[in-house]
């Protein structure tokens, strides 16, 4: 079982050739870290906060999966110009 979890994870952080994804750990931890922030201010305030700040938060860590998957599509297009 533990075998195929860690295969899962491995998988979900990782592109499609199995090369490590940085931009998706760093998306990952973005959105476990807001979750933990959000979670905080719910148990000490003991009210919903205004999320638009973690929404900001989180949509900006995958900015940066989006800029890298655009830099290898661009990438891939000089490549083919070339042959």
């Amino acid at each position: 079982m533990k075998q195929k979890i860690f295969e899962y994870l491995r998988s979900t952080f990782s592109e499609a050739d199995g090369t490590g994804s940085a931009t998706r750990v760093l998306a990952g931890g973005g959105v476990l870290a807001t979750i933990i922030w959000v979670s905080f201010l719910v148990f000490t305030q003991r009210h919903l906060p205004d999320l638009s700040g973690a929404a900001l938060f989180v949509s900006s860590s995958f900015a940066g999966y989006g800029i890298n998957k655009v830099a290898l599509v661009m990438k891939d297009d000089k490549k083919d110009d070339k042959k």
